[in-house]
């Protein structure tokens, strides 16, 4: 073989090598230099294949269960108390059973959080699962006799806890008016902002010089993924389904679009003092309502006047529960009687 043969080979196994790790997550350039992995995933629903299955026969011919697949894409934890799933779409009764057997079932473990370690390389999150009837896989529904096939749609709708963590850094600067053509930053600009990777994102950090001591920064909440959340002051975590995801018209229209804030780190921190946030009633901890998906929110802070210049890290931590589900259909097919007439 010659030279360039060589050549080739050691080019596309280098390729390989390089996309392998990619996959894997492992860091190609050194250890990250980002605290989240970020994107806009939280739980995944789906069901086991043939978990219900897509045909089956009636007059208790046939019986099956219920299996959904839960897995954490996002960055968050949740634990198993956190998250109830209810399965809709059709009446238990025509299955032999009852609305308590699809109510307010829980995942079978905890689902821990996508992952990275200090070197890049990620760990996937709990996949785990959740079956119907509430009984469990020993439990099974079976379809009564019907007067030919109909189809049925069966949907679970989940309802779980979950929160995004965020966090930039705001240029702090000895004179923030006068600014030196070398300084270390620049306080009237926007600044990168980290979001963890969850439904609900922090976006587009601002802040601009208010006075020679004094600070303002602002911030975007968006609800990127096709879900519905909700919260409220009482911070109330579906404790049951209706508690965490309320299908009451008048409760649902309170809680529905809320998220919960928190400003971290520079409440407690000395160089800053009387935070005051729009919106937050503490002035850094509060609820807010999301409209069109979407809400800003302008905090001004004091600085001390013994100061050098420097960058702070800034937390936002965003808490809300998610309603999300998912669906599929079912052929029940009618087994005809002797003579091939239904009845």
């Amino acid at each position: 073989m010659n030279k360039k043969y060589y050549v080739v080979v050691l080019l596309v196994i280098s390729v390989l090598l390089l996309s392998a790790c990619k996959k894997s997550g492992a860091a190609t350039g050194g250890a990250p230099r980002t605290p989240f992995i970020g994107g806009t995933s939280g739980v995944t629903i789906n069901f086991e294949k043939d978990s219900p299955p897509p045909e089956v026969t009636d007059d208790e011919s046939f019986s099956f269960n219920v299996i959904i697949r839960l897995k954490n894409d996002g960055e968050a934890k949740i634990e198993k108390n956190d998250m109830k799933l209810n399965l809709v779409g059709f009446d238990p009764n025509d299955f032999g059973k009852s609305f308590d057997d699809l109510k307010d079932q829980q995942p079978e473990d905890l689902l821990d959080a996508k992952k990275r370690d200090a070197e890049g390389n990620i760990v996937e999150g709990t996949t785990t699962f959740a079956t119907f009837p509430k009984g469990g896989t020993s439990d099974f529904f079976s379809p009564r006799k019907f007067s030919g096939n109909t189809e049925f749609t069966f949907r679970t709708d989940a309802c779980y806890h979950y929160k995004t963590e965020a966090n930039t850094k705001v240029c702090v600067l000895k004179d923030m008016i006068n600014v030196r053509d070398n300084a270390i930053c620049n306080p009237s600009a926007s600044r990168t902002i980290h979001s963890s990777a969850a439904p609900v994102q922090v976006l587009n950090f601002r802040q601009t010089v208010v006075g020679k001591d004094k600070l303002s920064f602002s911030f975007d909440i968006s609800l990127s993924g096709n879900v519905d959340i909700f919260w409220d002051k009482q911070e109330n975590k579906p404790t049951n389904f209706d508690n965490g995801c309320p299908r009451e018209p008048r409760t649902r229209r309170e809680r529905e679009n809320n998220v919960g804030v928190e400003i971290l780190e520079v409440p407690v921190d000395p160089i800053f003092s009387n935070l005051k946030c729009g919106g937050l009633d503490s002035g850094h901890k509060g609820v807010v309502k999301l409209v069109s998906g979407k809400r800003t929110i302008t905090c001004t802070v004091d600085l001390t006047t013994d100061r050098l210049d420097l960058e702070k890290t800034v937390g936002i931590r965003l808490l809300y529960n998610v309603l999300d589900n998912k669906e599929t259909e079912i052929l029940v097919k009618h087994l005809a009687t002797e003579g091939g007439v239904a009845s």
